[in-house]
C-alpha cells in the first residue's frame, strides 16, 4: 500500500481573513532518515469571514449524507433505516476579554465556543456550526443546523428532543460504551441504547481525530473570536479532504486506542431543550416499535 503523506498549515493573517495551504508529496518523492524529501503540489485557500456562509466551500468539503438503506446488512447501522448519521456538540476552549467570560464560560467551568456537527457515517462532516458561546446548550443551535428531510433522521444523545428527525436513546437506561463491556442487554430497551450508542458514536470519533491533529483545538489559542471559529471550520473542512483522499488514516489508530466514549462533550445539557421542538408522541411511537423489531430480530437470530 503506498504511504500518502499530507501537510496541512493554517495561519492568520488578520481578524479577517486566514491562509489554509495543503501540501501534497507528488510522486516520486523520497524518505531521508525520518523526513520526506518533498516534491509538492501546493494549494492556498485564502478565506475571510464569510467563511461560515461560504456555499463553495461547503459544496467544495462537506457531503450531502445518504440514508441507510432497507437491505443494509452492517452491523453497526443496519438496524436504523433512513438514518443519515448522527450530531453532537463539543467545546474549543479560548481567551475572550474579562468581560465576556460569562457568555462564553461552559458547564465545565471553562471559557469555550460551541461547535455542532453533523456527520455521515462515513465520520464526514455534512454540517459545522461553530462559534456560539459555551454555555448555550447543544439543543438551542439544533434549529440552525439542519434542513431535515421527511421519514430520515440523525441519532442525537439526550441532550435533544426526541421527535421526527432526531432519533435519542432511552432514558435511565445504560448507555455508554464502557457500560457494555461485560454485560449483554437484558431487554429491548437495553439492547437499542447498545446499538444506538454503538452507532452514534461515530460524531465522537470524528471530534476526537479533530482534536487529536489539531493542536490548537485542543487549547486556548489567543486569535480573536471570529478568526477561532474560522480555523475550527478549516479543520473541519481538512478532516473531509483527508477522509476522502486517504483509504488510511494513521490517527485512527491511536483513537482506537485511548477513546471509548466520553471523552467528548456528552449529553450534559439536558433540560435545555429547544421550545419549538418538542418530543413527539408519534415519534415515541415510532421509536417503540423500532425497537421491538430489533429486540425480536436480535432474540431470533441469537436462538434467546
Amino acid at each position: 500500500m503506498q504511504e500518502i503523506i499530507l501537510l496541512f498549515r493554517v495561519w492568520a493573517l488578520s481578524e479577517e481573513t486566514f491562509v489554509l495551504q495543503c501540501l501534497i508529496p507528488v510522486d516520486g518523492c523520497r524518505r531521508r532518515g525520518g523526513n520526506v524529501d518533498f516534491g509538492v503540489e501546493k494549494f492556498d485557500l485564502t478565506v475571510g469571514s464569510d467563511l461560515q456562509s461560504s456555499s463553495g466551500l461547503h459544496n467544495l468539503f462537506l457531503v450531502t449524507p445518504q440514508p441507510i438503506p432497507d437491505d443494509s446488512t452492517d452491523h453497526r447501522w443496519g438496524k436504523f433505516k433512513g438514518c443519515l448519521g448522527a450530531l453532537d456538540g463539543t467545546h474549543v476552549d479560548v481567551h475572550v476579554p474579562a468581560i465576556e467570560n460569562g457568555r462564553y464560560r461552559n458547564r465545565k467551568g471553562h471559557i469555550s465556543v460551541n461547535v455542532l456537527g453533523v456527520v455521515d457515517t462515513n465520520m464526514k462532516f455534512v454540517y459545522v456550526l461553530s462559534g456560539w458561546e459555551g454555555s448555550a446548550a447543544d439543543s438551542r443551535v439544533l434549529r440552525d443546523a439542519i434542513n431535515r428531510t421527511s421519514g430520515n433522521y440523525y441519532l442525537c444523545d439526550n441532550g435533544y428532543p426526541n421527535c421526527e428527525g432526531f432519533l435519542t436513546p432511552y432514558k435511565g437506561i445504560r448507555y455508554h460504551l464502557s457500560e457494555w463491556t461485560s454485560r449483554s442487554p437484558q431487554n429491548s430497551q437495553e439492547y437499542f441504547n447498545m446499538k444506538h450508542t454503538r452507532a452514534r458514536n461515530v460524531v465522537e470519533r470524528v471530534f476526537g481525530l479533530l482534536k487529536m491533529r489539531w493542536g490548537i483545538l485542543r487549547s486556548p489559542s489567543w486569535y480573536p473570536i471570529k478568526t477561532t471559529n474560522q480555523i475550527i471550520m478549516a479543520c473541519c473542512y481538512i478532516h473531509n479532504y483527508i477522509r476522502t483522499e486517504m483509504d488510511v488514516d494513521p490517527l485512527e489508530n491511536g483513537l482506537d486506542a485511548s477513546m471509548c466514549d466520553g471523552d467528548i462533550d456528552d449529553e450534559d445539557n439536558n433540560g435545555d431543550m429547544v421550545a419549538s421542538l418538542d418530543t413527539s408522541a408519534e415519534w415515541t411511537a415510532w421509536r417503540d416499535n423500532l425497537v421491538h423489531s430489533m429486540w425480536d430480530d436480535w432474540i431470533n437470530l441469537n436462538g434467546v
